[in-house]
């Protein structure tokens, strides 16, 4: 354009100088005026094309940060939903992050009426956690419950498991629960092995914790046994807490279930009677303690669970050998 607007602009020169020897009319100042507008005109479009070209880059930088903010926003939101969905059960965790967003004053609750509750606990493990400088100021027994605690967790990961839902912590206890997935549609004329079947799982995931504390011991020379209680009924599960929420079960079933683990010996499950009187149907093979006192429920008659019955006569009323528990439940 500049090159257009000089060729042009001596052009006009060039036509003046001609007029003034050929002409006999006085001198014209159109050329030059020509020349002059052409020259205005032409650094009028350089100025206009540099501000469009500045606004260009300048839009194009907006975008590129834009994009990157963009980025970093959708990969926080999934850190953020990664991190809710291993806080809060599956199902909890889709009502909290769904489309529709939820008031923080909102309460989430539900009923459920057939539900499986284990506690498992290490009994030994006060004795075993110091403060001493050769501990680390305990920091040392502390890896070592997370190590147990984290291999628990792995467990949970397995297809089979698909229904167990882990609660809680407390301490050495750890606290997980089955049936609490509401997609499960079960009816009331339902057999026993249909609607309790979330219940014998959860009785495989214990023995499933028993071999893996074993193997735990073994690779650390330590000889820790896990204390277990299980209970089946009804409860009431919910979120509490807006700022570090946290999903939790109560109700009568989880009482019971948490004495059935502080009133039972190491290295036992201890189940009520009527809880018994279900896993019977999937084979499992009971041994009577006796009637035992729990708070607020008086004397209940309670069985240690030894293991799976590998014929139909050991259902019957023979028991099994806790220490083949392992092995029999893998038929």
């Amino acid at each position: 354009m500049v090159v257009v607007a000089a060729v042009q602009c001596c052009m006009n020169l060039m036509m003046l100088w001609k007029l003034q020897h050929n002409s006999d009319q006085g001198y014209t100042w159109e050329p030059v005026c020509l020349s002059v507008e052409l020259s205005l005109f032409t650094l009028l479009l350089i100025t206009l094309n540099r501000q469009t070209e500045k606004t260009s880059r300048l839009l194009y930088l907006w975008r590129r940060e834009v994009e990157e903010q963009r980025e970093r926003a959708a990969d926080i939101r999934q850190r953020n939903e990664a991190l809710v969905y291993n806080i809060l059960p599956q199902h909890v965790a889709t009502h909290f992050m769904g489309i529709r967003r939820k008031k923080h004053e909102e309460l989430y609750s539900q009923s459920y009426e057939e539900i499986g509750v284990l506690f498992a606990s290490m009994p030994n493990f006060s004795d075993f956690y110091s403060e001493e400088s050769v501990n680390n100021q305990g920091l040392e027994c502390l890896r070592f419950l997370n190590e147990v605690i984290s291999d628990f967790d792995q467990l949970l990961e397995a297809t089979q498991f698909h229904d167990i839902i882990k609660i809680k912590t407390i301490g050495s206890t750890y606290m997980a629960a089955s049936g609490l997935n509401p997609s499960r549609q079960v009816k009331e004329d339902d057999p026993v092995k249909v609607r309790w079947a979330h219940l014998a799982l959860l009785v495989d995931f214990a023995f499933e914790l028993v071999r893996a504390l074993q193997s735990i011991n073994e690779q650390s020379f330590n000889h820790f046994v896990l204390r277990m209680g299980i209970n089946h009924g009804p409860i009431t599960a919910g979120v509490i807490g807006a700022r570090k929420p946290h999903y939790d079960i109560w109700g009568n079933t989880v009482n019971v279930a948490s004495r059935m683990e502080s009133t039972g010996k190491a290295g036992c499950i201890q189940v009520t009677e009527e809880t018994t009187k279900i896993l019977q149907h999937f084979g499992y093979v009971f041994e009577q303690r006796g009637l035992i006192a729990v708070k607020g429920k008086g004397e209940l008659m309670t069985y240690y669970l030894v293991g799976k019955a590998a014929s139909p006569q050991q259902v019957n009323g023979e028991s099994l050998d806790y220490s083949r528990a392992d092995d029999e439940t893998k038929t």
